[in-house]
């Protein structure tokens, strides 16, 4: 039924995009756009909103030009290639793909949303940087559902890789494509996700704001402890290894025990070890001591692991601690 525009939308060439919301979020994804060599039009409601924006993307520019990120040459080359406007209509049909970055308002996003669908073709892909709601009912109202999706960005948007990219129950497999072949020129890691509440960066990072809150709250740690243990501990190294690979790493029957002995020192079951973790321990699968856990480890050598990320976690420590 809808061959045609799946043909549309796979071969449709993208110079021109729009992002809608020229607040924090929407200028740092205008300005990686604009360094990626699209044409970028900047779209908001004031002319001073967009004067701030003007003065965002230099300084964000200024930062990475001193940090190595960028050539000058690339930076003055990025303010050319970024106009902005507070026509709206104008600014959408001529658009060849749209970002909208509207503050996080169910209503506003769709009426943003069937403003772009009466206005701009129906090849042309629009966009939510919706941080957790569902892109079917963003696009609800539209003629053309089958282009929107949610194509979510994480603060600060111009250096954070992640990008969530979510389809809707209309969604096409050729807005899904183009979606992600549009972020990867970008530079940035799109991982696919399901449309649910908050998707699975919001959801992790959800997790551990109310573990921290229940801390608080225990008495058991100030709100600078806290911060200071992510920032100095496990943090430094969830830039090499993430939270289901570490405990492979660890060895998943340590961390059976390490929960079990907290939950009962507590009195609290919450800190029981996952049912999923504890099958993984019954059946024998440990993590990279044994050659399976979560992830599989043909060949596995613990120490090699280990090798890599801490030669890592020191290009991080020299980076932010040892800088002379």
């Amino acid at each position: 039924m809808h061959f045609q525009l799946e043909k549309d939308i796979s071969s449709k060439t993208i110079n021109r995009i729009v992002v809608l919301g020229q607040g924090v979020m929407g200028v740092d994804i205008a300005l990686t756009l604009a360094l990626a060599g699209y044409e970028v039009t900047g779209v908001d409601l004031l002319d001073s909103q967009l004067k701030t924006a003007e003065t965002r993307t230099r300084a964000n520019l200024s930062l990475m030009v001193k940090g190595g990120l960028v050539e000058q040459e690339a930076a003055t080359q990025a303010l050319t290639r970024i106009r902005r406007s507070t026509d709206w209509d104008t600014s959408i049909a001529e658009a060849d793909f749209i970002m909208e970055v509207v503050p996080e308002d169910l209503t506003k996003k769709q009426a943003v949303f069937k403003k772009c669908d009466e206005l701009c073709a129906p090849d042309v892909i629009i966009a939510s940087n919706t941080s957790s709601m569902s892109i079917s009912l963003i696009a609800e109202a539209m003629q053309h559902p089958q282009r929107a999706i949610t194509a979510h960005w994480t603060i600060p948007a111009h250096l954070s890789p992640l990008v969530e990219v979510v389809a809707g129950v209309e969604t096409l497999k050729a807005t899904e494509a183009k979606t992600v072949a549009v972020l990867e020129r970008l530079g940035k890691h799109p991982v696919i996700c399901k449309d649910t509440p908050g998707f699975i960066h919001n959801a992790l990072q959800g997790a551990l704001i109310k573990a921290s809150m229940d801390l608080m709250d225990m008495g058991i740690a100030t709100a600078e402890e806290i911060d200071a243990v992510v920032k100095n501990g496990f943090g430094l190294r969830m830039p090499s290894v993430g939270p289901i690979q570490f405990m492979d790493m660890v060895g998943l029957d340590s961390i059976v025990n390490v929960g079990d002995y907290v939950a009962k020192t507590l009195d609290n079951p919450a800190y029981r070890a996952h049912q999923r973790i504890r099958e993984k321990v019954e059946q024998g699968d440990l993590g990279v001591k044994t050659g399976q856990g979560f992830y599989q480890y043909p060949n596995a050598n613990a120490e090699e692991f280990w090798e890599d990320i801490n030669g890592r976690i020191i290009k991080t420590l020299k980076a932010n601690y040892y800088q002379t």
